[in-house]
């Protein structure tokens, strides 16, 4: 497509298309050819005119990968025609309503009622099936309202009436879509073509064409638009909107790349293995969308009390009649709405807010867990994998019992290689750093959950294992290596005891380092009011008072198994706490289960971010101060909204019954608090994600208002 520079400043250029005018060409299709480049961040195009805005960030290697972009782009058709979609749908109700009101003048008075009639149609048809299903609602109250105008032969009254009503819900679903494609933007998952090739030539295709297989090449300044490996090519990929790394990593045959990253430098030939709504990004999507549908107990709450209120309504407006015989009065009352309002703000307040707390890499799987982390005042932590980096090292060993050192560790990682545990590859690496091999001589293994291991070798049993498990379970005799284990509790180790036929063999001293974030994270939670904070581990109580103590936990339980796990959170409940469970482990599933808040890191077990409520997509322990900051602005945003909605139409009804104010009137401000506090539950959306690094320092700052 051919181009003329009109005029251009860093960061935005006016591009003249020769495009004709007439037929007028898609300007959708225009705006996609440039809008998935990386860097765009604003595309308009009029078809009068011909040209082409574009705002970008201001690097030279964007505006370079435009104009080429744009030079390459074929000639585009003119406008198409598919479906209305709802937004179209209310948007035409709108124009075809305010049109008959402005041309109301000159249409004869005989015709008057007909066209208003016309205009109110759609609300009392929506009345009409309420009355059908018995189902004293909304709509039934607006249709009644309108009826109750039309039948005063208001007929002025009813057409202004229903011009509004239509308003709002064109305001309801443009509010609505918008939130929805803010947060597809947010992971950048909008873009609609995709260059993919087929017997050896390149074709553009709309995005919902492209089909698993496809090969797909992606250049310079282009987003991915599927989940695929790299078949061909290197490139520089820039994941910062899935996994919020800033610099860009290197790609190349045989990696991966992921839908809504973006390549900033090279060109690579993808395989598609997940397209449209498999990929990644968007199933991360459509988790925040699935998890609106869990109300929190604020939103039902507020929801019923709402619908409570409609018959109360006829109620109010039964009486006034009955006491003023004003029919206009009567129906003014019917105008005043609480529920429209709130089954609107509500929801996207929790929408909006779930999507904030994804920008800051954490999924919360519903706004039942957003109320109830807000409320959480007890919180029991996993120490292994949680407080502590789950790469746990060998710090040292003694074998007992005339058993050789590094026979121990030969047959230690010959049990624990078939194991995919932190401290089972500890062992194997160590094993493989001092060069022991060790081939398969032993039976069938016995793996016992948050206990050890089980084998026979030679005709011997051979266990490793817990304390617990070797000398409770096995009934192995440990006093000679008793001063050792004490000695490595001290130094915060962890002892793994090896028993060969029914004789202490070797303590192998396992070291997992505490995170440096860890002891910043505790007292994090301590400034957001956590009440009870309990580390539980299955270690030795003095390994356990010494990690707690080198973390300011006051409250620990050691020696834990899953189900003491589940004790700890269920005492905790019934002494009337909130609590959360943050693990990372299977043996953390039932625990997360049962807690009313559970949280998983996600590069805990697939167990885990199955049954946990929140799930940490980094892994960083600041981000729950960060999700729990979020969670108290969203409660407060939604009861702030509530408020709004309450005063403004309890107002608005007031003055509606002493007549003080007309139907229209009650139904502008009922219309205008709705738009108001839609658009200001959208304001997590507009919030920014902050960068690496910066996010731990902010979490203080997200309280919610006091």
């Amino acid at each position: 497509m051919e181009y003329t520079i009109i005029h251009q400043t860093p960061g935005r250029v006016r591009l003249d298309l020769a495009v004709p005018r007439f037929p007028a060409v898609d300007g959708e299709r225009v705006e996609s050819h440039v809008h998935d480049l990386a860097g765009v961040r604003a595309v308009s195009f009029s078809p009068r005119t011909g040209s082409l805005l574009v705002r970008y960030d201001g690097r030279v290697t964007t505006r370079t990968a435009i104009l080429e972009r744009i030079t390459a782009a074929p000639l585009p058709g003119t406008r198409r025609h598919g479906p209305l979609t709802e937004l179209k749908r209310n948007e035409r109700k709108v124009i075809c309503s305010a049109l008959l009101l402005l041309s109301r003048p000159l249409i004869p008075l005989p015709a008057r009622p007909a066209l208003a009639l016309y205009g109110a149609w759609p609300v009392l048809k929506k009345g009409l099936v309420s009355l059908r299903r018995h189902s004293v609602d909304v709509d039934l109250l607006d249709a009644s309202a309108i009826g109750a105008a039309l039948a005063t032969r208001d007929f002025l009254t009813a057409s202004l009436i229903a011009f509004l009503l239509k308003l709002g819900e064109y305001l309801d679903a443009w509010t609505r879509h918008r939130s929805r494609r803010l947060l597809s933007e947010m992971f950048r998952t909008t873009e609609e073509w995709a260059w993919v090739r087929r017997n050896g030539e390149e074709e553009r295709l709309p995005l919902d064409e492209v089909r698993t297989g496809d090969l797909v090449v992606v250049r310079t300044g282009c987003l991915v638009p599927v989940d695929g490996t790299v078949l061909e090519g290197e490139a520089l990929v820039n994941q910062s909107s899935l996994t919020g790394e800033g610099l860009p990593i290197f790609r190349c045959e045989g990696s991966s790349v992921h839908a809504g990253t973006a390549v900033e430098e090279g060109t690579l030939l993808v395989r598609a293995d997940r397209v449209g709504d498999q990929t990644r990004a968007a199933r991360i999507v459509k988790v925040i969308e699935d998890a609106e549908r869990l109300k929190s107990a604020t939103q039902s709450r507020s929801e019923a009390l709402a619908e409570r209120i409609v018959p109360w309504s006829f109620l109010a407006s039964g009486l006034v009649l009955a006491l003023t015989g004003n029919p206009t009065r009567a129906a003014a009352v019917l105008l005043v709405d609480f529920s429209c309002a709130i089954k609107l703000s509500t929801p996207l307040a929790v929408l909006s807010s779930l999507a904030l707390a994804a920008r800051h890499r954490v999924l919360i799987k519903g706004g039942k867990y957003l109320e109830l982390l807000a409320d959480v005042d007890a919180v029991v932590l996993d120490k292994t994998g949680t407080l502590t980096m789950a790469e746990p090292e060998i710090a040292g060993m003694v074998a007992f019992n005339g058993y050789d050192r590094k026979f121990v560790l030969r047959l230690a990682a010959c049990v624990e290689e078939h194991f995919p545990h932190p401290v089972a590859t500890a062992v194997v690496h160590r094993a493989a750093e001092e060069g022991l091999t060790h081939g398969e001589e032993h039976a069938e293994l016995d793996y016992v959950a948050a206990h050890g291991i089980a084998t026979r070798i030679n005709g011997q049993r051979v266990v490793i294992g817990s304390r617990h498990f070797v000398h409770d379970d096995e009934g192995i005799d440990l006093s000679g290596g008793e001063a050792y284990a004490l000695e490595l509790a001290t130094r915060g180790h962890s002892p793994l005891f090896l028993g060969i036929g029914g004789r202490l063999a070797g303590i192998i001293a396992i070291h997992d380092p505490v995170r440096a974030e860890s002891r910043d994270f505790i007292a994090g939670l301590k400034r957001h009011g956590i009440k009870r904070i309990i580390m539980v581990t299955g270690d030795s109580r003095e390994t356990a008072a010494t990690i707690a103590a080198e973390l300011g936990i006051h409250e620990f339980r050691a020696q834990v198994l899953p189900e003491g796990k589940v004790a700890v959170v269920r005492e905790l409940q019934q002494a009337g706490y909130i609590v959360a469970v943050v693990g990372d482990g299977i043996n953390d599933s039932p625990a997360l289960s049962h807690a009313d808040v559970g949280i998983s890191m996600n590069h805990g077990s697939d167990i885990a971010r199955e049954a946990c409520d929140i799930l940490l997509q980094d892994g960083t322990l600041g981000d729950i101060l960060i999700a729990r900051g979020i969670s108290k602005e969203a409660m407060a945003l939604i009861e702030n909204n509530f408020r709004t909605i309450v005063s403004v139409n309890s107002a608005a009804l007031l003055l509606s019954l002493s007549g003080a104010m007309p139907p229209v009137f009650a139904a502008t401000l009922h219309n205008l608090c709705t738009i108001a506090v839609g658009l200001r539950a959208l304001a997590p959306l507009r919030q920014s994600v902050l960068p690496p690094g910066v996010a731990r320092d902010r979490a203080d700052t997200l309280e919610a208002p006091v």
